[in-house]
């Protein structure tokens, strides 16, 4: 690290963020020696509280382009490191130590961290994200919506890590913010494929998702399926998310031919739970309970990471729970049909995670 320069900078773009600030800023003391926040602008107190909290402020009109915003602060960084956090979202103490020792290393990779994104319901879905790189000119964010850094990292020959660091997001716990982002959103991602139609496909992905997050699902299928036929060349990991979303939405609209044919024939390592869950909800429509058990056993032993597209674990688990106990129970066996619905209650009243890969022993412990 050099003398005359911080090690790490916090780089944030916020507007109207008083509410939720604080303690964002809180969860970096002692790490990030250097805070930039770019204010697009605010009419509470955010621009004090950031002042207060030793941060750099700079005020920047609004575009519409959440890239354009990022990268004013990246240009104003002084740190050997990056940090990018929103005002919503916080660091804990664990994660600190981590981002640590990270940084104690010559800033020559960039990390994927996981942002929990606490929901609605309660549950939370995680996502890898690159949120910790090396302060380096060539490395900017691009999209105006969903914006990320891979793809300058990627240009410039730095490589990324996938960590299991985590940082809390509040953003999608009210359903009216999420409502109001989704038609934002839309708005944006409109304006960008109305400049670029054949552009970066992650924004078909991304326009797809605000119809189905509406429940305009046919819509969101459709274009879920046009993503995946622009990334099919290049982009696999894209086009495999796509697929999985397209028959999801199908299935949510009632046409269970066209998900079925979506998604995978059997069971393998590493299947997506989601891809499980609805392959047992076809099994079940189709009458075929023996299929059904085999899939909602393969939901139960899935691991709690990461996934593309990012998946609540838990709704999935307890529903997958609570099937496989009628299932025992209309088998003659009531008596593991009980200790099941105790599982699932256990996990309804939060003495039991419900994401947790686990509940696959305490089924077989069950069963036994």
């Amino acid at each position: 690290m050099s003398e005359n320069f911080p090690q790490l900078s916090l780089c944030m773009i916020v507007r109207n963020e008083a509410a939720h600030l604080p303690a964002c800023l809180d969860s970096v003391r002692d790490l990030a020696d250097d805070l930039v926040i770019v204010d697009t602008g605010s009419t509470d107190a955010t621009r004090d509280i950031a002042r207060a909290h030793g941060a750099r402020v700079i005020d920047a009109p609004w575009t519409g382009d959440f890239a354009a915003a990022r990268n004013l602060a990246l240009a104003a960084a002084l740190g050997e490191w990056i940090l990018v956090l929103d005002a919503d979202e916080l660091l804990p103490h664990a994660s600190r130590i981590r981002i640590r020792e990270l940084i104690s290393a010559p800033a020559q990779s960039a990390y994927n961290l996981v942002q929990k994104n606490l929901l609605v319901e309660g549950t939370h879905v995680s996502v890898h994200i690159v949120r910790l790189f090396p302060n380096d000119p060539r490395v900017r964010f691009e999209r105006p919506i969903h914006e990320q850094v891979n793809t300058s990292l990627e240009r410039a020959g730095i490589r990324i890590v996938d960590t299991d660091i985590v940082f809390d997001h509040s953003g999608y716990a009210s359903a009216t913010v999420l409502a109001g982002k989704t038609e934002r959103n839309r708005r944006i991602i409109e304006e960008a494929l109305a400049r670029e139609p054949d552009g970066d496909p992650n924004l078909r992905y991304y326009y797809a998702s605000t119809f189905f997050d509406t429940k305009q699902f046919p819509a969101a299928a459709r274009e879920y399926e046009e993503c995946a036929r622009r990334s099919a060349a290049n982009r696999k990991r894209l086009e495999r998310a796509a697929t999985l979303k397209a028959a999801q939405a199908w299935f949510l609209a009632g046409e269970f031919d066209r998900a079925r044919a979506l998604l995978p024939d059997h069971v393998e390592a590493g299947l997506h739970p989601l891809a499980a869950h609805l392959r047992a909800e076809l099994a079940v429509q189709n009458g075929q309970a023996v299929d059904a058990v085999k899939w909602q056993e393969s939901v139960l032993g899935a691991p709690d990471v990461a996934y593309l597209p990012p998946e609540s674990l838990t709704p999935l688990k307890f529903k997958a729970i609570l099937f496989l106990a009628n299932h025992w129970a209309g088998c003659g066996r009531k008596d593991i049909g009980v200790k099941l619905l105790r599982l699932a209650q256990e996990i309804s009243i939060g003495r039991r995670d419900g994401a947790s890969p686990a509940l696959a022993a305490n089924y077989r412990e069950a069963v036994a």
